[in-house]
């Protein structure tokens, strides 16, 4: 599989519209609804995953650059 990194914006919202029609086949409203809010559900908790490794990734790089310009 292509890594994200490499996949342009049209072809991202494109694989999205795929797999959304794939996964909706055959599925009552009701169903939807559940699957809907389950992967929305996934998605919101990889964002909070995704900003609390950002924050920490910030957070050791200043703290890296902090001690490097008190060691001059």
């Amino acid at each position: 599989m292509r890594s994200f990194n490499c996949t342009n914006p049209e072809e991202l919202s494109f694989i999205a519209n795929i797999i959304a029609l794939e996964l909706s086949a055959g599925r009552s409203a009701d169903e939807l609804n559940v699957l809907g809010n389950l992967i929305v559900s996934i998605a919101s908790l990889m964002l909070v995953i995704a900003a609390q490794k950002q924050n920490l990734e910030s957070l050791s790089k200043n703290n890296n650059n902090k001690k490097r310009g008190s060691s001059s």
